[in-house]
């Protein structure tokens, strides 16, 4: 027993247990370090009291300062447990947040982003070449800090293929494509209820458009592809949301689609190679009386407002509101939270 609590077992018994301890805590074990911290604390009261017992002193004195040197170990043994404690809350409070801020890694239960995207509607009536790009909300919750980027592709492939042509030249000359062939626009917030606004845009051909948006929001980046095709004399739409490069690589695994919709009828076209030679004409945007308009159309009322028509009137007397993609003009998508929307 005396050699147990001699200061040469002592001492390397307490180094042992406190280098265990701060190990074992590193990793995490904070049962372990308790243990260690114990047994350290332990084995150096033991030697203290063996040591003072040597010492020659009064027993009184012996007595007093082994309750000190015991205070004294005991009060580091408290502290060692308490740093012990503080160290499991923070490990405990990060698992938490790491838990709550970690996507999932099921596609059923992804989170709904909400965001921003363009989808638009002839103005005036449905063969007019101005078109009215509205803008749209998706998503359960409000939008905000949304960057838009425009991007019409048969305009972009004509300047493209002139600058194949002209290698020399680092800009197409303006106009080239017979209008913008892009556009910028901020939506600072707006939500699943109002408008969003818009903004006109002449078609190169209302029959066949194809048209790239960039959307970048609070809720991350996101990328459109939309195109519209007449088909039998009725316009046919295809839209589709993804999300964006970044997001793709980082989640390999998952749907990287938002957002889809395509009218079964729809027919891809390739992208336009020059400007169309007869192009048809803007309608005006304004209420037309006893005009039969077809879906999808819209028109500005007298107090500057943008009107969706939304239902057509049958012989039988029923009104027709299903109209396949063309619906997103006037319904809201992305409520569930799995983005439910036809396909």
């Amino acid at each position: 027993m005396e050699w147990l609590f001699s200061w040469e077992c002592t001492s390397v018994v307490v180094v042992a247990a406190l280098g265990t301890a701060i190990g074992v805590l590193a990793m995490n074990d904070f049962r372990l370090a308790k243990f260690c911290f114990l047994v350290a604390a332990t084995d150096a009261i033991g030697g203290a009291a063996m040591a003072i017992s040597r010492s020659g002193l009064a027993v009184w004195a012996q007595g007093i300062a082994a309750f000190i040197a015991a205070g004294l170990f005991g009060l580091l043994f408290l502290f060692s447990l308490k740093y012990v404690d503080s160290k499991e809350e923070i490990s405990a409070v990060g698992r938490t947040e790491t838990k709550q801020t970690t996507p999932p890694h099921s596609p059923g239960i992804l989170h709904t982003p909400s965001l921003v995207f363009v989808f638009g509607v002839p103005l005036g009536d449905n063969d007019s070449a101005s078109w009215m790009m509205m803008l749209r909300h998706y998503g359960p919750n409000p939008a905000y800090s949304c960057n838009i980027g425009f991007y019409d592709n048969d305009r972009k492939n004509i300047e493209h293929q002139w600058l194949v042509a002209h290698p020399e030249s680092p800009f197409p000359p303006p106009g080239l494509a017979s209008g913008e062939s892009q556009k910028q626009v901020y939506v600072a917030e707006t939500g699943p209820e109002g408008s969003s606004g818009g903004f006109p845009w002449n078609s190169l051909d209302p029959d066949r458009q194809h048209y790239t948006v960039s959307i970048s929001c609070r809720d991350g980046i996101f990328v459109e592809s939309w195109e519209v095709t007449r088909v039998d004399g009725i316009l046919r739409s295809t839209v589709t949301i993804e999300h964006g490069p970044q997001w793709i690589e980082k989640n390999p695994n998952l749907d990287p689609v938002v957002f889809r919709c395509g009218d079964p009828e729809f027919i891809s076209t390739p992208l336009a190679t020059e400007v169309p030679k007869l192009a048809k004409k803007a309608v005006h945007p304004g209420w037309k009386p006893n005009h039969r308009f077809e879906v999808p159309a819209a028109i500005i009322d007298p107090n500057g407002h943008v009107q969706v028509v939304s239902g057509i009137k049958l012989p039988d007397g029923s009104t027709l509101t299903d109209f396949g993609c063309w619906n997103i003009l006037t319904r809201h998508f992305g409520d569930n939270p799995d983005g439910a929307m036809p396909q």
